[in-house]
C-alpha cells in the first residue's frame, strides 16, 4: 500500500505542491480513522458480542441489526469515506458521518440495548461518545462563561 500511495501523491504533484498532496493524504486518513475508531470498531464489538451471546442467528441478515450494521459501514460509512478521498465535503459531512452518527447512535445502538441490555456500555463510557451523557459541571460553567464574555461584552460601533 505504501508504493501505491506514493504512486498517487506523485500524480497528484503533477498539478498540486507536495505539501498539498501531503496534506490531503493526513485528512484523508485521519476521517477513515475516525471512522473506524468512533464508528466501525465499537459496532463490531458490539456485533461480536451479540453474536456471542447468542442474541441474534448465525444466518446473515435475518435479525434487523445486521442490516442496520450492514448500512452503518457499507451506505454511509462507505460515503463518508469516499467523500473524504474525492474532496466532496457534503459527502464527508452531511451524506456520510451526519448519516453514520444518526444510524449508530438512533437505530444501531438501541437495537443492540434491546436484544442484550448494557451491551454497549463500555463502548459508550468511551471519550468518543461522552458527549451523550452530558457534559460536567464544570465545563458547563466554563462554556457559560466564555458565552457571558463574548455576548455581555459591550460592542464598540
Amino acid at each position: 500500500w505504501e508504493k501505491r500511495r506514493e504512486r498517487m501523491k506523485t500524480t497528484c504533484r503533477h498539478c498540486h505542491s507536495p505539501g498539498w498532496a501531503d496534506n490531503f493524504f493526513t485528512q484523508y486518513d485521519a476521517a477513515v480513522e475516525l471512522y473506524n475508531r468512533k464508528f466501525a470498531g465499537p459496532a463490531a464489538k458490539i456485533m461480536e458480542k451479540l453474536s456471542g451471546a447468542g442474541a441474534i442467528t448465525p444466518t446473515p441478515f435475518d435479525d434487523r441489526i445486521e442490516w442496520t450494521y450492514f448500512l452503518l459501514w457499507h451506505h454511509e460509512g462507505r460515503r463518508a469515506r469516499h467523500g473524504a478521498a474525492m474532496m466532496g465535503p457534503d459527502y464527508t459531512q452531511w451524506h456520510g458521518f451526519f448519516e453514520v452518527a444518526r444510524r449508530f447512535y438512533t437505530e444501531f445502538l438501541p437495537e443492540a440495548e434491546r436484544l442484550s441490555p448494557g451491551v454497549s456500555t463500555g463502548i459508550m463510557g468511551s471519550g468518543d461518545h461522552s458527549w451523550m451523557s452530558g457534559a460536567r459541571d464544570e465545563i458547563r460553567s466554563e462554556i457559560e462563561a466564555i458565552y457571558r464574555n463574548i455576548y455581555s461584552a459591550p460592542r464598540s460601533r
